[in-house]
């Protein structure tokens, strides 16, 4: 649990996807206009992120290493994004319209956003197993 934990902090403090890899700068800066646009649209980004990334693991390992179709492993996170991000632009507008309308135009950007295609992409060259891909 402990190891856990410090890859949480080393995430957050020390590797910042947007501070130390440069992804995702333009749609931090885009809503960043108003502190609870902004905190919406870092909320759904992370929600994302986190279950492309869950998503795309299983993907990885169990479809495309088993059938030895790796290389359709971009187009694949790519759809995994769409799906993902569908489902959470559903579950905006069910749970908060309030924050659905700012949000609205900047939901299906998040399927453009490189960082969430970057991390799955990372995460699935670096040797994590499936606890330490989700943080």
């Amino acid at each position: 649990m402990t190891e856990y934990l410090l890859l949480l902090i080393g995430t957050v403090l020390v590797n910042n996807i947007v501070l130390v890899k440069f992804l995702a700068l333009c749609p931090s800066m885009g809503v960043s206009k108003k502190l609870e646009t902004a905190i919406g649209m870092g909320l759904a980004t992370t929600f994302v992120m986190t279950l492309a990334s869950v998503c795309s693991y299983l993907m990885d390992r169990f479809i495309l290493i088993s059938f030895g179709i790796g290389y359709l492993r971009t187009l694949s996170f790519i759809l995994v994004i769409a799906v993902v991000l569908q489902f959470t632009e559903m579950v905006v507008r069910k749970s908060s319209p309030a924050l659905y309308r700012p949000l609205g135009i900047f939901l299906p950007l998040i399927t453009t956003n490189c960082a969430v295609l970057g991390v799955a992409l990372l995460n699935t060259n670096l040797p994590h197993n499936f606890m330490q891909s989700i943080v």
